[in-house]
């Protein structure tokens, strides 16, 4: 892969992963896509990383798929292309680590289906979310098809989709998709605190729930109940677990002062 499409950093637990195409809005092709599923594989396997920032350099998250390179594409390589697009998406939900994703400018068409990917999304008060390949003649067959029903509901997606209009953070969050939005100065540090929140909870808590959280996602109720209760007892027992609990409870005890004063 070219060098520095892809910058990753590491800053105590949490990796960074930042899209550096800024000239062309972080647009996605195969160099970079397929840079970023073998990043994300990379510092999954990290041991000093237990969460991950995606990021894009420049004004913009990620401006979508790189339309000049799609239409070049015969019908074996264009669906080489979109297969490898998919592997990225999925990649986000195979990886033991949760991830942010920090929002700025355009997420439009695949960009947003980056910023879906991930488990988070922060955006500032300028960033734009949209399923825009209609404008090009195509159609956000991921995003508005598959991402956003879940979410948003058919209709609003179909409507995305059909349109290709761009809608604020502020309207993305009232949607349910986005998760805080700051002014754009305060982007990184609001980012930054949601992400030591999360890493300051029980690190095998983290990886068992979010696992089990998208293993439910597309089983039926009451076997997504009952595995839920499986992996509630294999966690449970975990010594880090039980350490916390041990915590927990000692935390909530009534000091001598407390009970005698009443």
């Amino acid at each position: 892969m070219t060098p520095n499409k892809i910058i990753t950093e590491k800053q105590g637990e949490i990796g960074f992963l930042t899209l550096n195409y800024p000239e062309r809005g972080n647009v996605l092709n195969e160099e970079l896509f397929h840079g970023i599923s073998r990043t994300l594989e990379e510092l999954n396997v990290d041991d000093e990383v237990r969460l991950i920032i995606i990021k894009g350099a420049g004004n913009n998250f990620c401006m979508g798929g790189d339309v000049a390179r799609i239409a070049t594409l015969d019908e074996s390589e264009a669906r080489n292309f979109f297969l490898g697009l998919v592997e990225m998406y999925k990649t986000f939900h195979k990886i033991d680590k949760p991830s942010i994703a920090m929002v700025q400018g355009y997420a439009t068409g695949g960009g947003m289906g980056v910023a879906l990917s991930c488990d988070l999304i922060v955006a500032s008060e300028d960033a734009r979310f949209g399923s825009t390949a209609i404008n090009a003649g195509l159609f956000c067959l991921n995003t508005s098809g598959v991402m956003l029903p879940r979410i948003v509901g058919s209709k609003k997606a179909l409507e995305m989709g059909l349109t290709g209009d761009l809608i604020s953070a502020q309207e993305a969050k009232r949607l349910g998709f986005v998760n805080k939005v700051v002014p754009k100065e305060m982007l990184e540090p609001a980012t930054m605190a949601l992400a030591q929140k999360i890493l300051s909870k029980n690190p095998v808590a983290i990886v068992m729930g979010r696992r089990n959280f998208y293993d439910c996602a597309d089983m039926e109720y009451d076997k997504g109940l009952e595995h839920s209760a499986e992996i509630f007892a294999l966690l449970a027992t975990t010594d880090e677990a039980k350490r916390r609990m041990k915590a927990f409870l000692k935390r909530r005890q009534p000091s001598s002062k407390q009970s005698t004063s009443k």
